[in-house]
């Protein structure tokens, strides 16, 4: 009676109930309606309480609490790893597996849920008491809760038991059921957990005979039962996965194609070996499989006698590298100037700047010699300058180092900005006398 007032009283205010909420503001009052050998389940106390599942107010949080630490976070898995040294798996291992490493409302937005046995979900997040209470419902429904039949019906549902409760059995255990009662199998074809190691290690014998054999329907099931994975099953019988499964299986003839092509990478520098490496991670549909058993291709390399640095994806990994790409864009024909490597090359660009290789091998960038209109036949002064530095090919700089002047100075004496003052005035006439050039006879008053 507490529970289903608790339950009207909070649907009358508004008040969310959705299981996680419950968990958090009375978990005394969740844990009565799962007690007992036959729990009623929080599906059917709403439904016994006049309330809708599938109206109650949903609440999940924003944050999820560090177990080591007390910090909250959206999600913890780079906190985990920066701060404590652990992935996810070994803080759920440590913890619990209701221990998640992602807020409520983070899954409830990742999360998309299909229905089970035509029926829509009255949450949006799985939990060891959602898992329950969908098995209970499944059973009012009178739908077979055998393994196979869950595979069938909702995959989701079989997985997330043996996730939380270790086995498809020990999910029914939890929600007082019967496995035994509940098998498709006839008693004389009951699984145990022996029986099922005692399966794996058979099946492993027959499938070094026959590599492609595959496995049983009737022992895959009942490994569901007794083990969270076949992973699980196979550390439990003292075999490999990789040796068993298809999926995983251990390809040597992939592997000595792969070695083949990082070989051939070793003469190869710059831009040219990462094209070819990258062309190895995107375009072998097999490199997942392989480096499941070598870690990375890093340790594909050191375990084949090659050197790691070979499959680096850097680009330029030493100066050779910086050299190569550059002897590249000589033979194209393209200078070596600051310009061209910041519009052609920036990467390159880049190395060589904070490294310092290859730039002895940069070529001074001229600029381009500029002349602005003039009339030949007038004798102002920056006419006369503009027909020195055509007849020598000179830029405005070396002009006025040759006058002895500023080169800001001579550029806007030749623009007609300023006028010479009485000090530039002789030194610009004296050069132009020197090559010949008359001296203007326009009058043109010299600042003091």
């Amino acid at each position: 009676m507490e529970l289903t007032q608790w339950i009207r009283s909070q649907a009358a205010t508004g008040q969310p109930l959705n299981i996680h909420a419950v968990q958090r503001e009375r978990p005394d009052l969740l844990e009565l309606a799962f007690a007992g050998p036959a729990p009623r389940g929080w599906h059917r106390s709403l439904i016994d309480a006049g309330v809708d599942p599938y109206k109650i107010v949903l609440e999940y949080e924003d944050h999820v609490e560090c177990a080591v630490c007390g910090m909250s976070w959206v999600v913890l898995g780079k906190h985990l790893k920066h701060f404590h040294g652990m992935t996810g798996e070994e803080y759920r291992q440590e913890f619990g597996r209701d221990h998640e490493t992602t807020s409520e409302s983070y899954r409830e937005g990742q999360t998309g849920l299909r229905p089970i046995a035509g029926i829509a979900h009255w949450e949006r997040l799985w939990s060891h008491h959602y898992v329950i209470d969908w098995i209970l419902w499944l059973h009012e429904e009178s739908i077979p809760l055998n393994s196979e039949n869950i595979l069938q019906v909702g995959m989701a549902l079989g997985q997330q038991g043996r996730k939380r409760f270790g086995s498809w059995d020990g999910a029914l255990r939890a929600a007082g059921l019967d496995p035994a009662v509940l098998r498709a199998n006839p008693p004389e074809r009951q699984w145990t957990r022996l029986m099922v190691i005692e399966g794996f290690r058979n099946f492993a014998k027959l499938k070094q005979e026959n590599p492609k054999r595959k496995m049983s329907t009737p022992l895959q099931m009942a490994a569901g039962r007794f083990f969270p994975s076949r992973q699980a099953a196979c550390q439990s019988a003292g075999l490999e996965y990789e040796k068993i499964s298809s999926r995983a299986r251990f390809k040597v003839e992939l592997v000595a194609r792969l070695v083949a092509s990082i070989r051939a990478l070793e003469p190869l520098k710059g831009r040219e070996r990462r094209q070819r490496i990258d062309a190895i991670y995107h375009k072998n549909s097999n490199l997942r499989i392989i480096l499941r058993h070598y870690g990375s291709l890093q340790g594909l390399a050191a375990e084949e006698g090659i050197s790691p640095r070979v499959v680096s994806r850097t680009t330029y990994r030493d100066e050779a590298d910086v050299d190569h790409d550059l002897d590249v864009l000589e033979r194209e024909g393209k200078p070596l100037t600051h310009s061209m490597l910041t519009h052609s090359a920036s990467g390159l660009y880049l190395v060589m700047r904070e490294t310092g290789w290859g730039m002895k091998r940069l070529k001074r960038q001229v600029p381009p010699l500029t002349f602005p209109p003039c009339n030949p036949r007038s004798g102002l002064l920056r006419d006369r300058m503009i027909i020195l530095r055509r007849r020598l090919r000179i830029t405005m700089t070396e002009a006025a180092e040759k006058a002895g002047i500023c080169s800001k100075s001579w550029g806007d004496i030749e623009g007609g900005k300023i006028i010479p003052t009485i000090r530039t005035s002789p030194k610009i006439e004296r050069l132009l006398e020197e090559h010949q050039i008359p001296v203007s006879t326009a009058p043109h008053t010299p600042q003091r």
